[in-house]
C-alpha cells in the first residue's frame, strides 16, 4: 500500500494547532548551465513534487506563550507508520548580531533568512520581535541531493513569515526604499541568503522555480554579478507548462544517495567563467543554444527530440566538469546511473540535475512505460550492489567503493508543482 505521506504530514502539523502551514516545493534544472553562472543565460526548469514522496519542505508557524524557538523534525518510517520526533530544538534569538553569530549551526538557513528579512523589511522586524513564535519544519527532499533542498527551506521559511505577520503584497507594511514583499523579492532574498549570508556560492534558478512554480522558461540576464535588490533585472520568469498544455513530464528522478556540496561546484565553475575561460565560455554558449531549443521541443510535446538536447547537455556538463578539475566530471555515481539505463528503448536520455558530484539524475522515458522503467532501473542498481564481480564486469572504469553509497539511492516519479511555495 502506498503511504499517503502528504495527508500524514498535514495531519501531524495540524495536531499541533499552527496559525499558518506553508509547502514549498523541489525542482529540476531540465537544461544547464548551472546557476552560479546563469546570469547570461536563460533555462528552462520544473518546480516538481513527488507521488509518493512530496518532495518539499513544510513550515508552520503557531504563536506561543514562551520564548521563539526553532524545531526541526525529522520522519521515522516502521512499515506502513510515519512518526516525527524533534530532531533540532532551538531559541530563535531577536538580536541581529546574534543571528549572524548563530549562520554557521545546523539550522543556519533559518537563521540567515530572519537575518536577511530584518534588513529588508522594517515592518517584520518589528513583529517578529513582539512576538513569540515557534516556527516548526519539516523537509522531505533528501539532503544535499541536488533537488533544491536547501532553498526550499529558506523560501518556505521566508513565505510562511511573509504571510503570518501579513507583509505578503501589503503596501502598507513598506518604508520608503523597501520594496514589497511578493514571489519574486522572496526568490531574490533567498539567493542573498545563501550567496551573500552564508557565503554559499549560488544562483538565482532553484529560487525562482520553487517560488514561482510551475515549468518556467527563465531569462536572468543582467545578472551575472549578483548585485543588490533593485540595482539589476528581476529574472523573467515565463511559465511555458499553461500555454503549451503541458500538463505532466515523463520523468523519474533518482537520487544517488551521494551527498554533495553544490557551492564547492558553483564557486570552481564561476571562478573560471569570470576569469573568461575559454573552454568554459565555449561550452556554456553551447548549453545555451541548447536551453532555447529545448522550448521548441517542449512545446511540440516531442520528448524525443528533448532528449536528444538533454543527452547533448550532459555530455558537455561532464566536459565542463572535467575541465575545472572534478575527476568524474558531473560525478561518479550520477555517470553510473545513468549508463544502468540510458541503453533502454523506452529511455530517451538521463542526465544530471543541480551541482553534480553527487546528488541526483533523471531520466525522460517513453510516457506509457514510467512505471515499467523505474522497477527496472531500480533492479539493475541492486542487482550491481549484491554482485560486485557484475559490477567489475560492467563497469570496470568505476570504483566499486561508491557501491556503499548507491545503497541509499532513491527513486521518484514526479508530478509539476503548479503553484510553488503555498499556504496549505
Amino acid at each position: 500500500m502506498v503511504i499517503e505521506l502528504l495527508s500524514k504530514i498535514i495531519k501531524f502539523i495540524n495536531s499541533l494547532d499552527p496559525n499558518i502551514i506553508i509547502q514549498a516545493p523541489s525542482r529540476i534544472n531540465l537544461i544547464n548551465p548551472l546557476d552560479a553562472v546563469e546570469g547570461d543565460f536563460w533555462m528552462p526548469s520544473v518546480a516538481i513534487n513527488g507521488y509518493e514522496n512530496p518532495l518539499s519542505t513544510f513550515v508552520y508557524i503557531k504563536e506561543i506563550k514562551e520564548d521563539s524557538r526553532i524545531i526541526f523534525y525529522k520522519m521515522i518510517k516502521s512499515g506502513e507508520q510515519i512518526n516525527f520526533k524533534v530532531k533540532v530544538k532551538d531559541t530563535l534569538s531577536k538580536n541581529k548580531k546574534m543571528l549572524k553569530k548563530s549562520k554557521n549551526s545546523r539550522i543556519k538557513l533559518v537563521y540567515a533568512s530572519i537575518y536577511r528579512f530584518s534588513i529588508t523589511n522594517s515592518f517584520f522586524w518589528k513583529n517578529y520581535r513582539e512576538k513569540n513564535i515557534e516556527v516548526g519544519i519539516i523537509s522531505t527532499i533528501p539532503r544535499q541531493s541536488g533537488l533544491g533542498g536547501s532553498a526550499s527551506i529558506i523560501i518556505a521559511t521566508l513565505y510562511a513569515f511573509a504571510k503570518y505577520f501579513n507583509i505578503y503584497n501589503n503596501f502598507s507594511c513598506i518604508k520608503n526604499k523597501e520594496l514589497p514583499i511578493n514571489k519574486d523579492i522572496i526568490a531574490e532574498l533567498a539567493t542573498k541568503v545563501e550567496d551573500e549570508d552564508l557565503k554559499i556560492t549560488s544562483g538565482y534558478s532553484d529560487r525562482y522555480t520553487i517560488s514561482r512554480g510551475g515549468l518556467g522558461f527563465c531569462s536572468y540576464s543582467g545578472k551575472l554579478l549578483h548585485r543588490k535588490i533593485s540595482m539589476e533585472p528581476i529574472a523573467i520568469y515565463d511559465r511555458i507548462d499553461k500555454i503549451y498544455n503541458i500538463e505532466s513530464l515523463p520523468l523519474i528522478v533518482c537520487y544517488s544517495g551521494v551527498l554533495h556540496d553544490s557551492g564547492n561546484v558553483h564557486t570552481k565553475l564561476r571562478k573560471l567563467y569570470l576569469e573568461k575561460d575559454l573552454n568554459i565560455l565555449k561550452r556554456y554558449r553551447k548549453m545555451a543554444k541548447l536551453a532555447w531549443k529545448s522550448r521548441f521541443a517542449l512545446m511540440k510535446h516531442d520528448w524525443k527530440l528533448l532528449g536528444k538536447f538533454f543527452k547533448k547537455n550532459n555530455q558537455i556538463m561532464n566536459e565542463v566538469m572535467y575541465h575545472a578539475g572534478f575527476k568524474y566530471g558531473i560525478g561518479l555515481a550520477n555517470n553510473l546511473l545513468i549508463k544502468l539505463i540510458e541503453d533502454h528503448p523506452d529511455v530517451y536520455a538521463v542526465k544530471l540535475t543541480g551541482a553534480g558530484e553527487g546528488g541526483s539524475v533523471f531520466a525522460l522515458v517513453n510516457i506509457n512505460k514510467i512505471d515499467d522503467i523505474m522497477l527496472e532501473w531500480k533492479q539493475k542498481l541492486k542487482n550491481l550492489i549484491k554482485d560486485k564481480e557484475l559490477f567489475k564486469l560492467k563497469f570496470p572504469e568505476f570504483n566499486p567503493t561508491i557501491l556503499e553509497d548507491l545503497k541509499n539511492a532513491e527513486f521518484f516519479r514526479i508530478k509539476i508543482s503548479q503553484d510553488g511555495v503555498k499556504e496549505l
